[in-house]
């Protein structure tokens, strides 16, 4: 099983890898993006008997090559990790996403919205249609707050905040967020 981390690791979701809440154990894990904040990494992660089935590199490597290992990034990637350990992010993005939890259930209690459905610091409101979203996702991009239009029909807004939002920014995107969403749907 290979599962593709890029986006939802590293704290994102309440725990380093969001696999870990339905306590999966990946053949192959794939990781960038945040695993040196933002710098350009990537990395491919497996079981050693997987790993060492592949022949020895001539140079290329054959099972990852976006940004592969360079030093730079490398040492972003260290210096990241260290920090999310240092300032415990994941347990913080997990005690974040109860509030979070609570708050999106209530603000789109009632309203034309399918669905609201998250852990930690990652949150999606799936919307009536992809119109609905994107005027969500460019009301709230007037008023300051960036959030993402994803889903495979474009209907769903995507609540990712950075891993050390503060709580009292956190409350201010929320109330952004909820009087777009009122006015949208």
């Amino acid at each position: 099983m290979i599962v593709d981390e890029i986006y939802t690791g590293f704290g994102r979701t309440g725990s380093w890898f969001a696999v870990e809440h339905d306590r999966v154990v990946p053949d192959i894990i794939c990781i960038g993006k945040a695993m040196a904040s933002g710098f350009p990494i990537s990395a491919a992660a497996g079981r050693p008997e997987i790993m060492d089935a592949w022949p020895l590199s001539t140079g290329e490597a054959l099972h990852t090559s976006t940004y592969l290992g360079n030093p730079m990034g490398c040492a972003a990637a260290l210096a990241t990790i260290s920090e999310i350990e240092r300032l415990q992010l994941p347990s913080r993005a997990r005690q974040m996403g109860l509030s979070l939890s609570s708050r999106l259930d209530a603000m789109c209690s009632g309203r034309k919205i399918v669905d609201v459905r998250g852990r930690g610091l990652f949150w999606g409101i799936q919307m009536r249609n992809a119109q609905t979203a994107e005027a969500v996702v460019k009301g709230a991009l007037a008023k300051g707050v960036i959030l993402l239009q994803s889903g495979v029909a474009g209907d769903v807004v995507s609540i990712v905040p950075p891993l050390v939002i503060t709580d009292r920014q956190l409350q201010r995107a929320l109330e952004i967020v909820e009087a777009v969403v009122r006015t949208a749907a």
